[in-house]
């Protein structure tokens, strides 16, 4: 069937369909990175918890697949200075550098409520660490101690293997081995304070050094992405 359209107008249209087809997608068709990702990246929280929060620094924590509450009331405690901790190799509190980067020296926030509550959710949907073999190798012994001390002091709250906390605990299988240790001996001794931490007290009060040590060789150990 002859179309009844003058001849140019037919020829410029077959041109802009050609044109759509063969131009590459605009920046804008570009899939955009995720809101909540780039505020993880450009506040601070990359440099000392890795990319994804998978690749943590020294004995920070891996927060990546943490669980998201714990995480929100965390940041939360350590921006208002409810929680504190032992020194770490600078002299300063454990928790004192995070919340130099969160807070300016004059008390403002530099992130807000919501943006803790996005970064929180980001991270607790990220694929956790992948369990990394320590350097030194550690004793069967103090392995199996671990297990069954946690399996008789720390089952309840969280979970099994670590793996299934009670809803605002944290995931603790597969953590670094140094930061479960450091915890719970600054839980201990009183150099970790802030909310909800009565009940760990509790247990850990009359806990050795080796008892931790033993805790922290088995937590450290357990894969959170094993099938």
């Amino acid at each position: 069937m002859s179309s009844n359209l003058p001849k140019s107008i037919v020829l410029a249209a077959f041109a802009a369909s050609t044109l759509m087809v063969s131009v590459p997608a605009s920046a804008a068709d570009k899939p955009k990175r995720d809101p909540a990702k780039k505020l993880y990246m450009t506040k601070t929280c990359m440099a000392c918890h890795g990319k994804n929060g998978r690749k943590a620094m020294l004995d920070y924590p891996n927060l990546a697949g943490q669980d998201e509450k714990y995480m929100v009331r965390q940041i939360e405690d350590i921006i208002s200075g409810k929680r504190t901790g032992s020194p770490d190799a600078t002299g300063n509190p454990r928790s004192e550098g995070m919340r130099g980067a969160l807070v300016t020296a004059e008390g403002e926030r530099r992130i807000s409520k919501d943006e803790v509550k996005m970064i929180s959710k980001w991270l607790a949907k990220q694929k956790p660490a992948d369990l990394k073999p320590p350097k030194e190798p550690l004793d069967p012994a103090s392995v199996e101690a671990g297990k069954k001390l946690y399996s008789k002091k720390c089952k309840a709250c969280h979970g099994r293997e670590g793996k299934k906390p009670l809803k605002g605990n944290p995931y603790v299988a597969g953590q670094k081995r140094a930061y479960i240790y450091t915890q719970m001996v600054d839980i201990r001794n009183k150099d970790r304070k802030g909310p909800k931490l009565a009940g760990m007290y509790g247990i850990v009060k009359k806990m050795s050094d080796d008892d931790f040590a033993n805790l922290a060789d088995y937590l450290s150990q357990v894969d959170r992405n094993a099938k």
